[in-house]
């Protein structure tokens, strides 16, 4: 609803989102519409695929070779886990493999979103 105030659930899901790079979540979103619900496989592979590329990509969004800096592999760890509890909420692997428990998924959130300013501080 247009000027409703947002839930404290899609707040935390709006800041869990920040942590994983928009294009992946992009490309993850139009890959899961292009796969056809009844391609189980499919759609566990889109999602590994696309986990890989989390790690390329904030691989290469955190370091500079010419001023010989390395990846920043907490960012990516962050990073890494915050999309695999994101597609957790979201149409995929987890449907698929029967994992997926909607209170689950919301609690996953709540507890992701609340540990990682005590443990990663970024650089």
């Amino acid at each position: 609803m247009p000027g409703s105030a947002a839930t404290p659930l899609q707040s935390y899901m709006d800041r869990l989102i920040k942590l994983i790079p928009a294009e992946i979540v992009s490309l993850y979103l139009v890959g899961i519409g292009i796969i056809p619900k009844e391609e189980g496989t499919s759609l566990i592979v889109w999602g590994l695929v696309c986990l890989v590329l989390v790690v390329i990509v904030r691989a290469y969004a955190t370091s500079d070779s010419a001023a010989q800096l390395k990846p920043q592999w907490g960012a990516i760890a962050v990073s890494s886990v915050s999309f695999v509890i994101w597609i957790y909420n979201m149409p995929g692997p987890f449907q698929v493999l029967g994992w997926a428990v909607p209170y689950i998924g919301a609690l996953l959130v709540l507890v992701w979103t609340f540990i990682i300013p005590f443990f990663y501080k970024g650089s």
